[in-house]
Formats: C-alpha cells, sequence, structure tokens
C-alpha cells in the first residue's frame, strides 16, 4: 500500500530519446495520487508517470472513475470545474511561477499562467485562457460509443514543450531539479481531489501550493 507522502514529494523523471518517448512513457512507474489534504481518504484510484524527451515533458494520466461524470466544458471554459486532470509545471529557476493545464475527459482544455509567491489566492497573479504553444494532449476511455460521462476509467497524456516553460526553453540537465505537481479531481458519484504531493489544503481544497509542489529530478 502507498504510503501518503507528509514531506514534499520526490520523483526521479527519466531523461529519454525523442523517438523512445511514447515507449518509455508507457513502461514509466506509476505514482499514485493522493488525497491534496493527506488524509487516509477512499475514493477512486489516480496515478501519474513522467518522462523527458529533449523537446518535452510528458505526462501519462490513468484514473478510475465513478459515473455518471461531470464532464460539461468546452475548451477554453472551466474544465476545473468538471471531472479533470491537471498538470502544474513551474519555471526552472523561479519556482512560483507556473504554468496550469487542465483536461477533462472529453478533451476539453483550460490553460492559465500563475505566479503566486505566497501560496494564496488572495496575492497571486493569474493569467487565464493561456495554453503553452506546441501542447499535445490525447484522452481515451471507454469503447467505443460510450460518452466521456459514462467513463469508468480514462487516461490523458498530456506533452508539454520545454520551449514553454521558460525563456531559454532548455531542457533539462542530468540531475537537474524541477518543481511541478499532478492533480486530479473525480466528480461522479464521489467527489474526491487528489495530488502527487499533496498541497496539506483540503477545506476548502486547494492545489495552488507552489511550495508544495513535488520536486522532479531527472535522471538518465
Amino acid at each position: 500500500m502507498d504510503v501518503i507522502p507528509r514531506g514534499v514529494r520526490v520523483v526521479e523523471i527519466a531523461l529519454v530519446r525523442e523517438e523512445s518517448a511514447g515507449r518509455a512513457l508507457a513502461a514509466a512507474p506509476r505514482l499514485a495520487l493522493f488525497d491534496v489534504g493527506g488524509a487516509d481518504a477512499e475514493g477512486p484510484a489516480a496515478s501519474v508517470a513522467f518522462v523527458a524527451s529533449p523537446a518535452a515533458l510528458h505526462a501519462l494520466f490513468e484514473v478510475e472513475s465513478e459515473p455518471p461524470l461531470h464532464v460539461a466544458a468546452v475548451d477554453g471554459g472551466p474544465v476545473f470545474e468538471d471531472e479533470c486532470v491537471e498538470l502544474f509545471l513551474a519555471r526552472p529557476h523561479d519556482p512560483v511561477a507556473y504554468r496550469e493545464i487542465v483536461v477533462n475527459p472529453a478533451g476539453a482544455r483550460y490553460g492559465a499562467e500563475v505566479r503566486n509567491p505566497d501560496d494564496s489566492r488572495a496575492t497571486w497573479t493569474l493569467l487565464p485562457g493561456r495554453l503553452p504553444d506546441g501542447l499535445s494532449v490525447t484522452v481515451a476511455g471507454g469503447e467505443d460509443g460510450v460518452r466521456p460521462q459514462a467513463f469508468r476509467r480514462w487516461s490523458c497524456r498530456i506533452s508539454v514543450p520545454w520551449r514553454a516553460l521558460s525563456p531559454d526553453g532548455h531542457a533539462p540537465a542530468p540531475g537537474e531539479e524541477r518543481r511541478l505537481n499532478a492533480y486530479r479531481i473525480a466528480r461522479g458519484a464521489s467527489t474526491r481531489f487528489q495530488a502527487l504531493s499533496p498541497t496539506l489544503r483540503s477545506a476548502p481544497p486547494d492545489f495552488h501550493v507552489p511550495s508544495r509542489f513535488a520536486k522532479a529530478v531527472f535522471r538518465t
């Protein structure tokens, strides 16, 4: 059984060749997502896997769900109000500045750029409606003809070019550390908020806590 991390989570991400990124992601370790507040709460399982290629960071979410799912937003709309997965990626040398990417089971996307030095919505700067140039999103779930609202399991691959994450656009070097977090909101028969590195905020649930982002260390 996975142990809920109380400290900031540390994850290792493999640096792989561009042409092998898809195969490497399929074989990468699945990292469990936990209750965002750190509680030992039951709920539909969710995981994320990562690899890094010279061009992009690749994330694969795999989740179980409890239909009927709330899936209403269209591309650019309030996707965070639906059943969704979310990826937050900080700038390499400015970890309080980060990109937010949200995807629902129908493939609708929402993006924002955030600067949040105080871990607080009262003082943050949020620029909504900003998806990274070159972003790639692929969603799969259910059988042919099954609507996203009825998915019992679904997956989402998100690939974000490095050029969208820093002014120089450089990929991380071996041994380099960057900050990120991955989340899932289950909105079906029950509502759950899950995180790779729990933010320890559950009343209300809050993902926007950059000091609690996981530390990602890149390895060859």
